[in-house]
């Protein structure tokens, strides 16, 4: 420890002296004081580790210097100095808290020996200190290190089951009972085939156990969840290696699924839609290779026909789903302009007039008799709007009707488009704007088609700040309303605006 801080307290000079005179060598700090009063003085204004000092003297005692030391400084050891006389007292003095007594007259070695003894004392009471410091500091840090594993075992998203080597619960965290829907309470404790009734789940445990071998497995929804699951489980071994346990963590991956699901689905409509009008082109062209020499012109004429129709449903496929891409991403840039309804929406109809006739489809326009303008890009617009009345044309059957119309009102103009098809189900309008998403049925079996159009429709009209609303009936028909905010047009028309998706 630290130099030694020593006061001597006692009302006779030579023992004073005596006592320093036999500590001198030792390389202690001694103080010396001639009576109590002055020692208490000096105890309140500097630290001692050992005080030495006379029970019998005049003012403040001995026995009062050790009651204050023992209520204000308990750490400082007191050695007694009283004669052999009044050794009752220095007795009582030590069952009062003093550590040890010097009999008077004494030796030097004596003095040295019994200073020496409290000065021991002092150092293994540092040392518990220190130890008992150390232990509290390694406890404060094993708890916070406890409560930080804790926290990130409780806000942990994958479910999570601790086991023993009997399969028995011991632990899991907040997520198992939510991912694995478990009903049993409590869950720690039981059998894990007790809380999880699935065969394979608990021989996924047993044999991590018995093997000593991580294991994977999958669970489609409905096994031991509504969610499809993806199971770790491994051992928890000993440092002997002795299995005593198993952890198991159970990720939810339906979304990843449906990624994978969506783009199967993705690949096999892009090769089903490439592929049959490549086939088409194909024959034709071999056709026409080793026929069109002894053909009418008029065949030939109608074999490029089909050709030019079929080559355009593909750029119109690869069109799209680049248009589609790029209105996700954000890259494409709207050219806006104010542009008068009535004049998109005849050209609308002029293209895909051929589309009805073709069916012997009705079709036919209603104008609100009120000319209306608004501020849109012309291309993307004119395609979301084909792509609507093109839709309600292939999914009329022939001879039936489709009827455009227009109104204004509340500031927005609204497009409508009414047919008379074979109409969609409640449960399939939520998903028609989806990508890809296509309605099934005896009546879509022989109709092709991406399941782009109706989605790229969408991105265009929000891009607008317009919505749609769809109303529809099986068997009876389908009415789509595209809605518009109105630009009011005076005199001269604005000029072309230029903002990014």
């Amino acid at each position: 420890m630290d130099k030694v801080r020593i006061l001597i307290i006692d009302d006779e000079k030579v023992i004073r002296e005596g006592v320093e005179r036999a500590l001198a060598k030792r390389g202690y700090h001694i103080v010396k004081a001639e009576d109590g009063d002055r020692g208490l003085a000096l105890l309140q204004e500097q630290e001692f580790d050992i005080v030495l000092t006379d029970l019998m003297m005049p003012g403040l005692d001995g026995f009062g210097v050790l009651d204050w030391i023992r209520e204000n400084q308990p750490h400082v050891q007191v050695i007694v100095i009283t004669g052999f006389a009044t050794v009752s007292k220095a007795v009582t003095a030590m069952k009062q808290g003093a550590f040890d007594f010097v009999g008077k007259p004494f030796t030097p070695d004596y003095i040295r020996v019994v200073v020496d003894r409290a000065i021991d004392k002092l150092s293994m009471r540092a040392e518990t200190e220190q130890l008992r410091e150390e232990k509290n500091r390694g406890l404060e840090a094993i708890d916070k290190s406890q409560s930080r594993l804790k926290s990130v075992f409780s806000c942990m998203a994958e479910a999570v089951l601790i086991t023993d080597a009997d399969g028995v619960v011991v632990l899991h965290n907040p997520a198992a009972i939510k991912i694995l829907e478990i009903q049993t309470d409590p869950v720690i404790g039981k059998p894990l085939s007790a809380s999880i009734r699935d065969q394979a789940a608990a021989a996924m445990v047993k044999e991590a156990v018995s093997k000593s071998v991580v294991v994977t497995r999958e669970f489609a929804p409905g096994s031991i969840s509504r969610k499809y699951l993806r199971a770790y489980c491994s051992p928890v071994t000993t440092e002997q290696g002795v299995v005593i346990g198993s952890v198991t963590t159970f990720e939810d991956v339906s979304a990843h699924k449906e990624i994978d699901r969506m783009k199967s689905d993705f690949v096999a409509m892009v090769a089903h839609e490439l592929k049959s009008p490549l086939a088409s082109v194909e024959q034709m062209i071999y056709a026409l290779q080793v026929g069109c020499v002894h053909e009418a012109a008029s065949s030939c004429n109608a074999l490029h026909k089909r050709m030019t129709t079929r080559t355009k449903d593909l750029l119109r496929l690869i069109d799209n789903l680049l248009n589609l891409s790029k209105l996700e991403s954000g890259t494409v840039v709207f050219n806006l302009e104010p542009v008068k309804g009535e004049d998109m929406i005849r050209e609308v109809i002029d293209i895909t007039r051929p589309q009805a006739d073709a069916k012997n489809i009705h079709l036919s326009y209603e104008p609100c008799g009120e000319e209306w303008w608004f501020n849109v890009d012309y291309d993307h617009m004119r395609t979301a709007m084909m792509n609507i009345v093109s839709n309600s044309v292939k999914y009329t059957p022939d001879g039936g009707r489709v009827v455009l119309s227009t109104s204004v009102s509340g500031g927005f103009a609204n497009f409508s488009v009414q047919d008379s098809g074979i109409g969609i189900s409640k449960e399939d309008i939520p998903h028609i704007f989806d990508r890809f998403f296509r309605v099934k049925g005896k009546a879509t079996r022989h109709i092709t088609g991406s399941g782009l159009g109706l989605a790229l429709v969408k991105e265009v009209v929000e891009a607008h700040q317009g919505y749609i609303d769809v109303q529809s009936t099986p068997d009876v028909g389908t009415t789509f309303i595209l809605s518009f905010p109105l630009v009011q047009m005076n005199g001269t028309p604005e000029s072309a605006l230029q903002l990014a998706d």
